[in-house]
């Protein structure tokens, strides 16, 4: 089977009128300068499907779905990507060109061989005097030579062109280009990945597919950077170390899902060998699907902080929704799973009873957002929204659990949940400050942290030239900081918001936020006003979040009968006054 060539692609996302293809299937009016109508995906009495010729868009409020053309004949017609490329490219005479199988084959096997030489090489970088301070790091964080090796850990040295240098002259530009190892600047190709430790990810087969590259330098603003999506590395279905251990995990027949690779190895080392990391990436239903050939119970056993809990709880409705069986492990006191035994204090017994004392999704949130001790009008509005994700369940078992659990844990009565169950509709809109648009795509944003990132999202989804004006750092929102790293990435090669979905990728979820936002046009002349006051509550939690680490690292040398590093104390006290 022949492929379609992006030149294809692109000219479909460019010269296609959003109006022209949705008009064909729903009735629109127009209400300003958008347009509306009755839900093709849904059964409703009142138009709730905007289309926006503008942006060249389409946005459903009550299903939180939205994108271009090209995805809503996917939605509607139920066809694939490239049928719905074709499709479009043959009523709007837009010729098609193909990409023939041996060509493609070809590629795939150079792709493989070139992360596989890249891999080599930044092995080898460890164990010269390039990977002293990478060995230096991996040792404080007590890492030994065993799990080095198993999982091929490498460096990648400070230089700019060093890989890229070691391997231009057996690839050709084509593959060096779609390999994701390298960006070209204007004096040619540079490499993607400096002065960081090196996790690859690995294929089922056992070939190396991408990487990981945690930073060295406390300057960098990314702490993490992982390879861009190419043919062969999907961010929405890997995980890392999968390679390692899925055998593990079929045979406990349950998974520990962490979010970092250095939470990963910690419980690889002390013998909890049935783990995988997200790495960074927000989960999806897409990753759902691959987990679920190996397994369909997950103990989610991510960072305990603010940002981790949300996590935490938008990963367990999606694996819910699903039909898998989820307990989530709390760590407490903000810990991650490698911070949690670097206390004496902890143990494999310890963190075994953690497992044991795992707790379903709903009493999770139940006690992490405080909910019964909260008002009635606020219990209500919870038992809404959980409703409304409940809905989503497809399996009926696990959604009369579900019923049953909110009645016991929210003292309902099973029947007035059920009454409600009957009114409420999936993802419905639901009154407050944001939009509408909002509403369906944004429920679990509902930290200061998480509202300050989506208002400045919101902003570049509409002005990306503000994007240099953004520290991409301060997101600790992996829904925010994917969009973010995708617009800052993309600047300037986009038209509109039709074609930047394109550049967000697989992630249905992160093209629904972009979708809800991009409905809502800000003030022009008041953005750079809401940027810097968002900015500003981002750096202030920023630096308290710091302040948490460092009382924390305190804490640590304390329990450890360690000597205090005077340096601390006196950053402590700085970064105490900056919040003060």
């Amino acid at each position: 089977m022949r492929r379609i060539a992006q030149e294809t692609i692109n000219r479909v996302l460019e010269e296609v009128d959003i109006f022209e293809v949705v008009s064909q299937y729903v009735d629109l009016k127009k209400r300003g300068k958008n347009y509306f109508g009755l839900s093709p995906f849904r059964s409703e009495t009142k138009p709730s499907f905007s289309v926006a010729p503008d942006k060249n868009m389409w946005y459903d409020f009550g299903s939180g779905q939205g994108g271009n053309a090209v995805q809503f004949l996917i939605e509607y017609e139920k066809i694939s990507f490239s049928e719905a490329i074709r499709s479009l490219a043959e009523k709007h005479n837009i010729e098609i060109i193909e990409v023939g199988d041996e060509q493609q084959s070809n590629l795939y096997d150079q792709l493989y061989e070139i992360h596989n030489l890249a891999n080599l090489f930044f092995i080898n970088n460890l164990s010269t005097k390039k990977g002293i301070k990478a060995k230096s790091y991996m040792k404080d964080r007590f890492f030994d030579d065993t799990i080095i090796k198993k999982f091929s850990l490498g460096f990648a040295s400070d230089a700019w062109d060093e890989l890229y240098n070691e391997l231009k002259e057996k690839f050709d530009n084509e593959v060096i280009e779609k390999s994701g190892l390298f960006s070209k600047g204007k004096k040619g190709y540079l490499d993607r990945f400096r002065n960081r430790i090196m996790f690859p990810f690995f294929s089922p087969s056992g070939k190396v597919i991408g990487f990981s590259g945690r930073s060295l330098s406390e300057k960098e603003d990314v702490k993490y950077l992982n390879s861009p999506e190419t043919l062969l590395f999907q961010k929405s279905k890997v995980f890392y170390g999968s390679y390692q251990t899925m055998p593990e995990i079929r045979k406990q027949n349950y998974v520990l899902l962490v979010e970092g690779q250095t939470d990963f190895l910690r419980l690889y080392e002390k013998g909890f060998t049935n783990v995988l990391a997200t790495s960074g990436t927000a989960f999806s239903s897409k990753h759902a699907v691959a987990l679920n050939k190996y397994t369909n119970r997950v103990i989610l056993t991510y960072d305990s902080d603010n940002a981790g809990i949300n996590a935490a709880i938008r990963t367990g409705y999606i694996l819910m929704q699903n039909g898998f069986e989820v307990r989530v492990l709390d760590l407490g006191n903000e810990l991650d799973p490698d911070d949690y035994f670097k206390l004496k204090e902890n143990n494999n017994t310890s963190f075994k009873q953690l497992i044991k004392e795992a707790v379903h999704p709903i009493n999770y949130i139940i006690v992490k957002k405080n909910i019964l001790s909260k008002g009635a009008s606020d219990r209500s509005k919870f038992l809404n929204e959980s409703i409304e994700e409940i809905k989503l369940v497809k399996d009926v078992i696990i959604r009369n659990d579900l019923i049953k659990r909110l009645s016991n844990e929210l003292g309902v009565i099973e029947s007035e949940i059920l009454n409600r169950f009957g009114q409420i509709s999936p993802r419905k809109v639901k009154a407050s400050k944001v939009t509408d648009a909002e509403e369906t795509s944004i429920r679990n944003f509902d930290s200061k942290s998480d509202i300050a990132q989506l208002e400045i999202l919101k902003l570049l989804i509409h002005n990306a030239a503000l994007a240099d004006k953004i520290n991409i750092s301060l997101f600790d929102n992996k829904l925010c900081y994917n969009i973010v790293k995708s617009i800052k990435d993309h600047k300037g090669s986009y038209n509109n918001v039709a074609q930047l979905l394109e550049f967000i990728g697989n992630s249905p979820e992160e093209r629904n936020l972009v979708a809800a936002l991009a409905v809502d046009r800000p003030e022009k002349e008041n953005e750079l006003i809401i940027l810097n006051d968002c900015v500003k509550t981002l750096e202030d939690i920023s630096i308290k979040k710091e302040i948490s680490q460092i009382r924390n690292q305190i804490r640590i040398a304390e329990d450890n009968n360690q000597s205090l590093d005077t340096s601390l104390i006196r950053k402590l006290e700085e970064l105490q006054k900056k919040v003060s």
